[in-house]
């Protein structure tokens, strides 16, 4: 009896694992047959509150494919907004950027940081446009930088927020008609929230935008909560698919 019970837990968990491999594999195939355009616009990943590289790792390497993205750079900022660099492979197109800060819990003190890595951006690498990709306050922190007074010598194209509120933001201050935002929020199973940000929170940003910005979408995520848990928004190919052809979208 004991061996047939031994059997049965170990059929069980080599059931459990084939699925999941069989889940893992079925949503990195929303990316295998992706292509997107191959510009010189860098998308930079700002992670949200507490957050570091683990928190947009899944990401960048799920979007470092030959036909997407090239990881080629990490910037490190310290508490002084010293900006390291680690560079990776050579810089070609569609450049991919984890931004990582050691403040990671004050979004415009970052907000602020930021002002040197796209300052040294432009003058080491020649990057002149670039894209936002902001995971929770990293969303924060990308609006922030549009609303205050320091900027660095590139354009920002295009910026897409995940499961970002905005809590006492003024409205964006500054006009940039080229500027596309995409908004993405979480819903578990019509909850109306991720776990953390409910979907109202998110949705001041239209209102500070409004008039200010070339567009803006929003969209609504619905779903089980493996897919729409709000540490798991970027850690999911489907949504990654959807964000890396905003970023680069056919010309």
């Amino acid at each position: 009896m004991k061996h047939l019970r031994g059997l049965t837990i170990l059929f069980t968990a080599l059931l459990t694992l084939g699925g999941l491999a069989g889940a893992w594999h079925a949503r990195q195939a929303a990316l295998t047959n992706l292509r997107v355009p191959q510009t010189t616009t860098a998308t930079l990943l700002l992670p949200g509150n507490s957050g570091g590289w683990l928190s947009m790792r899944d990401m960048v390497l799920s979007l470092n494919r030959p036909h997407l993205g090239h990881f080629a750079l990490t910037a490190k900022v310290a508490y002084n907004g010293h900006v390291r660099w680690q560079q990776h492979q050579r810089l070609t197109t569609n450049v991919l950027v984890p931004v990582l800060f050691k403040d990671n819990t004050h979004a415009q003190r970052e907000a602020t940081q930021l002002v040197p890595v796209l300052r040294q951006l432009h003058d080491r690498y020649g990057i002149t446009h670039v894209n936002f990709i902001g995971h929770s306050s990293g969303g924060t922190i990308a609006y922030d930088y549009l609303n205050q007074s320091q900027h660095a010598p590139v354009t920002i194209s295009r910026i897409v927020c995940i499961a970002a509120d905005f809590p006492g933001c003024a409205p964006l201050r500054t006009t940039y008609p080229h500027l596309q935002i995409l908004n993405l929020a979480g819903n578990i199973g019509r909850t109306g929230n991720d776990s953390e940000v409910p979907v109202n929170t998110t949705l001041p940003l239209r209102q500070l935008v409004a008039g200010r910005v070339g567009s803006y979408r929003f969209e609504e995520l619905d779903g089980p909560i493996w897919d729409m848990q709000h540490s798991l928004l970027h850690e999911n190919p489907g949504i990654d698919r959807q964000i890396i052809r905003f970023l680069y979208p056919p010309s």
